[in-house]
């Protein structure tokens, strides 16, 4: 009898051990983005990832992460991870239900250096708010910050359905777009010659970027210059990396970062996440 018993659990402790192992995720929210880890699965030849009932992407056995982007902001998610076998059967599944957050705040890059474009460029801050559009969604609007806390949008420099858009503007125009476009000029300009008028020419809008594809001329000549932001995080905190570039001779006049080490791009660190 006790030989019995004894082949018994012994029998038992080996079903155990082939049970397949069960698969175990995580899923950490960003503003636009989703990143999923989970453990490998005994058996597993492939992971499917679905959002709700719309299939996303299927993974090697041997890919346990997976990021999700272009996501909107401050939304609730459902995702369902299976591992599948070989048959395309469900070995085992995870359900995970995530709500992204926002890229909204203030963000500042400081200059470290004395290369100021004649104190110009002393530091940068900047205001992110998230807005939607019925037609383009999601997109942000960036508010630049003066010393004395006064906001001038940066982008989009129009209102979607402005019929100004795409028209000649002078350089001296006092309107929105017209200020808000001078007040970039006036600060990363390293020239002492000004455009004599410019034109929004196109813009891109991305989850978490944006361009703004501007033409300009000075003295007759023409020149198309690009204004561009991106968000990330790194080091668990938010950031935001803005830069302008242009073609030939106006990239040369153009003001970027000095800071050793950190590129081209200003790189601007959230420092708030309420508005002055």
């Amino acid at each position: 009898m006790m030989k019995r018993l004894f082949l018994l659990f012994l029998t038992a402790c080996l079903c155990l051990n082939c049970v397949p192992a069960a698969i175990n995720a995580s899923a950490a929210a960003e503003p636009s983005a989703v990143i999923f880890t989970w453990n490998a699965v005994d058996g597993a030849e492939y992971y499917d990832i679905y959002n709700e009932d719309t299939f996303i992407v299927r993974l090697p056995s041997d890919t346990l992460s997976y990021r999700k982007d272009n996501l909107v902001s401050g939304t609730e998610y459902s995702f369902s991870i299976a591992a599948r076998d070989k048959d395309n059967n469900t070995i085992d599944a995870a359900f995970l239900t995530v709500k992204t957050g926002y890229w909204d705040g203030i963000y500042e890059w400081v200059n470290k250096t004395g290369k100021d474009n004649r104190g110009r460029m002393k530091s940068l801050t900047v205001r992110v708010e998230t807005a939607f559009d019925q037609t383009f969604g999601q997109y942000h609007k960036l508010y630049m910050i003066g010393e004395d806390k006064s906001e001038v949008k940066i982008f989009p420099l129009y209102d979607f359905e402005d019929p100004d858009a795409g028209k000649w503007v002078d350089y001296k125009d006092k309107g929105e777009a017209g200020t808000s476009y001078r007040l970039n000029a006036d600060r990363l300009n390293t020239s002492i010659i000004n455009p004599s008028k410019w034109r929004l020419d196109n813009m891109t809008i991305g989850f978490d970027s944006g361009s703004a594809y501007i033409e300009s001329k000075a003295l007759g000549i023409s020149a198309d210059i690009t204004a561009s932001y991106r968000f990330f995080i790194e080091d668990g905190k938010k950031k935001m990396e803005y830069i302008t570039t242009g073609n030939g001779i106006a990239d040369s006049i153009l003001f970027k970062n000095p800071n050793p080490g950190e590129g081209k791009a200003f790189i601007l660190t959230e420092i708030s996440q309420e508005s002055f």
